[in-house]
């Protein structure tokens, strides 16, 4: 196992956005010292050397001090039974000291630089340079809370994303534990009723399942999922489903194969062709139909699912569990950039639409 002593690897903030960071601000200090001196009327001198030197020092010396400040975000954000006033004094006390030494050494490396361009450089200790750390040691003091700010504002962010993912993968898991059972027991009571008068179904069945199983497993922390994915699905539940159904269900497919790389949700479709076989198809006798298209439009993928079946008792959109979890989870996937309509359609049958962003699929 590799253990790392660095202390800047594990910073909430990665080092390139630091030095990112760093630079811009670097910049703005510069551009706001010259846009003062034109307003001045150039009516003094400006140092087109000392001012950037003196924002680099200032700004790229707090990339140093980064570990301790992260450090103490994570004391305000993670160790909530830690003792309140001996946290806060602690933080004070830190940043204090931080603030000081900070403002030390960018006294020293400012003067490191200018030696270059003047080949005198002042002593540390000198009166002038103390009484620019006395000085500067309250701005100091004023950008050590902000950095401070910065990483306790994305500690918590960081949190709150880990926690939705969290909240998904329960959700996702929830549902592979709704529809498993009682699919499991109707699948494996077809297959044990077709083994004596239809092996070569049973065979088919099994087969099926199988694949359905393997991939359920195999996305088992999976999120989202390629269209292709969500299609090979269905046609794997769909299949055993039709061997269950024989001449009562037919099933048809119109796919563009542009929409195929479209990411979706995972198990997003399934919830509801599942109310589709059970409040449509299920009770009729014959002449069972069920249709998935999907097609792209524009930088939107429009996916519909529908049967001529009776259809569910409302036709409001997320009426019932099924589709109550997929409007949940395409709220929680696309935020408020998706659109879910489903109602009964004339004559007979039930339609639901889904229109999406096209996002390219990324696989693993």
């Amino acid at each position: 196992m590799k253990i790392s002593i660095n202390p800047y690897h594990k910073l909430s903030i990665g080092m390139k956005w630091l030095f990112l960071g760093a630079t811009v601000i670097s910049l703005l200090v510069i551009l706001e010292d010259y846009t003062t001196y034109v307003v001045n009327e150039f009516n003094y001198e400006y140092s087109w050397y000392a001012v950037p030197a003196k924002a680099v020092t200032n700004f790229f010396i707090w990339i140093l001090f980064t570990p301790i400040v992260d450090w103490q975000s994570r004391a305000v954000v993670l160790n909530k039974n830690t003792d309140r006033y001996k946290k806060i004094i602690l933080i004070l006390l830190t940043t204090l000291l931080m603030a000081f030494v900070h403002r030390f050494l960018s006294t020293i490396a400012f003067d490191g630089l200018y030696f270059f361009k003047s080949g005198f450089m002042a002593s540390p200790l000198s009166e002038k340079n103390l009484q620019l750390l006395y000085s500067g040691t309250l701005t100091s003091l004023i950008q050590g809370w902000i950095l401070l700010g910065l990483f306790i504002a994305i500690l918590y962010y960081q949190q709150y994303l880990e926690k939705q993912k969290e909240l998904n993968l329960a959700q996702l898991k929830a549902l592979k534990m709704q529809l498993h059972p009682h699919f499991l027991f109707n699948t494996l009571h077809s297959i044990s009723s077709l083994i004596d008068i239809n092996p070569k179904d049973a065979q088919k069945m099994t087969s099926r399942l199988g694949q359905l199983m393997r991939s359920t497993l195999d996305h088992e922390r999976k999120q989202e999922a390629s269209l292709a994915e969500e299609v090979e699905y269905i046609q794997n539940y769909l299949g055993i489903e039709h061997v269950r159904f024989q001449d009562r269900l037919e099933i048809h497919y119109d796919i563009e194969e542009a929409a195929l790389n479209a990411t979706l949700p995972y198990l997003i479709l399934q919830p509801i062709v599942e109310n589709a076989i059970k409040h449509g198809i299920k009770d009729m006798q014959e002449g069972g139909s069920i249709q998935l298209s999907a097609k792209v439009s524009g930088d939107r993928v429009v996916i519909t699912i529908q049967d001529n079946g009776e259809g569910v008792s409302s036709d409001v959109p997320g009426s019932g569990i099924g589709l109550s979890n997929v409007l949940k989870r395409l709220s929680q996937f696309y935020q408020n950039d998706f659109e879910l309509e489903s109602g009964q359609l004339e004559g007979a049958g039930y339609k639901v639409e889904m229109n999406v962003p096209f996002l390219k699929f990324q696989p693993l």
